[in-house]
């Protein structure tokens, strides 16, 4: 039995959720990921919890600090334990089956301790003091402290946490899946319906991979130098380049928005391998395997350097080059995205489709990320971008990339929990959950994007006074029907029943 195993059968609660089915002879590939999934749902409570505190701490009128903490926690939880977390566990027990490679050993253990290590230190230092504002990284943690804005003790404390949660994404998740598909001894038994890296379905992981790996880099050279500076182990003389603000800036938002980039090539990826799993004819075949494959690609090249148009009000001397192209590039993405979409719709149109919850899901998940690929182009825009900039507009478009990727996995999750846990589902439940999650996300991202554009403010703790209540009303009723939604989804976990039918044959589904 591994360590991973060990772990989640020990785990109240939540254990029984994903303790991993060692009949199938696929423990090997599925215990880290079980892990790394249950400590997805276990951050996902937490950050269920803070999304109601936050609003409370609104409607009864209590300290702004307790709602910029609660802010700062319900953020970070739901962005990097749950949805990052999530999307790592699902796509590697996917990934591992399909290439037929084991997932053991120190590195998915290593990936495992720095997300969750890094998150729960973090949550340290936002108790301690360490929380964002009206503006999240300005002034920076180092000018902040300097400023008296934070504790030194807290700044040290949030970068230690957000360093190792960084590392795991940017260095122990790729080389983990690089190791996984390129190194290793391949199983000669059962598989998850075998794929190659020419497929769409396991190119958009790799290439996944390599964006948080290489745009990722930059920041971790100026996180390295501001840590070992803040534990006295370099002069802070030496760290002075990497806490200018401008520096800092841009290495954060090349990896922060690339994240967002590797996270949708990661869902794509999802999208190509599980639909052709349902398709009414049975044939198993995307419509098109090279436009799947073009549309990945333009989605990578073009990511890279979108990110610049943050800067547009960020720092105004940004040369006007710069502005433009990142706008440009933002488009880019669209180009990607459309031809994903086409694909898509093309596929189902030809083939037809099985409804059943998992796909829905992952369908409904997409159809809200069209509408954070719509809200993209009209925030790289740079005379629209100052008008949206600071306001919920922002929140909105952020909010339909996490709600959208995190539907779309626990689609996939659906999908895979028989192979994973020897268990099936409740479909009953399992449409109960679609319907609620897909009326919270459509409604909270719309509300967000309605209230941005009329010009309410991002991050403000009383909307009162400029009478933004009612969308402040409205964000909640979504939000606890999304809470609902999550809750359903954990309870048809809860009362999974084991299955009777052969594993191998629903392994190879």
């Amino acid at each position: 039995m591994s360590i991973a195993t060990t772990i989640v059968k020990n785990t109240p609660i939540f254990g029984k959720m994903f303790a991993v089915d060692k009949s199938t002879g696929l423990e090997e590939i599925n215990a880290w990921p079980a892990l790394m999934i249950m400590s997805s749902f276990v951050w996902l409570v937490v950050a269920g919890l803070l999304g109601l505190v936050m609003p409370a701490t609104q409607i009864f009128d209590l300290s702004s600090d307790h709602f910029y903490t609660t802010l700062t926690l319900h953020g970070a939880a739901l962005t990097f334990p749950f949805s990052f977390q999530l999307m790592m566990g699902v796509g590697l027990h996917r990934s591992g089956g399909c290439v037929g490679k084991a997932i053991t050993g120190w590195l998915p253990a290593l990936t495992w301790l720095t997300m969750n290590l890094g998150a729960a230190i973090l949550t340290v230092a936002v108790l301690m003091g360490l929380k964002v504002s009206v503006i999240v990284m300005f002034p920076l943690p180092l000018v902040g402290a300097q400023m008296g804005v934070w504790s030194m003790e807290s700044v040290i404390v949030g970068f230690t946490g957000i360093y190792l949660v960084l590392a795991c994404m940017i260095l122990c998740y790729p080389l983990l899946v690089l190791k996984m598909m390129f190194f290793g001894k391949k199983r000669q038994e059962l598989v998850l319906s075998e794929r190659s890296l020419n497929e769409p379905g396991m190119l958009g992981m790799l290439l996944a991979a390599a964006t948080l790996l290489l745009t990722g880099l930059p920041l971790v050279v100026v996180g390295t130098t501001l840590v070992l500076a803040l534990y006295k182990v370099i002069p802070m003389s030496l760290a002075a380049w990497a806490a200018d603000p401008v520096v800092f800036q841009y290495t954060f938002f090349l990896f922060a928005h690339n994240l967002m980039e590797a996270m949708a090539l990661m869902v794509a990826s999802a999208m190509y391998a599980t639909l052709p799993l349902y398709l009414a004819d049975g044939s198993r075949k995307l419509y098109s395997e090279k436009l799947a494959n073009l549309a990945l690609w333009i989605l990578l090249v073009t990511s890279v350097t979108s990110g610049l148009h943050h800067f547009i009000t960020f720092y105004p001397n940004q040369p006007a080059a710069l502005s433009y192209w990142g706008n440009i590039m933002s488009w880019g993405t669209g180009m990607g995205a459309a031809i994903s979409i086409f694909t898509i719709l093309a596929t189902i149109w030809q083939h037809g489709l099985k409804p059943e919850p998992g796909i829905i899901a992952v369908l409904v998940g997409w159809a809200l990320y069209i509408l954070d690929g719509a809200s993209a182009i009209v925030t790289s825009n740079i005379a629209w971008t100052y008008q949206l900039h600071g306001t919920m507009w922002q929140s909105g478009h952020f909010m339909t990339v996490v709600l959208s990727m995190s539907m779309m996995w626990m689609g996939v999750l659906y999908h895979h929990y028989p192979v994973l846990t020897g268990r099936k589902l409740d479909p009953a439940l399992g449409y109960l959950y679609v319907k609620l999650i897909s009326v919270g996300s459509l409604g909270a991202a719309i509300v967000m994007l309605a209230g941005g554009a009329a010009g309410m403010p991002r991050r403000f703790a009383d909307w009162h006074p400029e009478g933004w209540m009612l969308y402040g009303n409205l964000i909640l009723l979504f939000g606890l029907i999304l809470g609902a939604s999550f809750a359903v989804y954990l309870y048809n976990l809860m009362k999974s029943r084991e299955i009777s039918a052969p594993m191998g044959e629903l392994a190879r589904a």
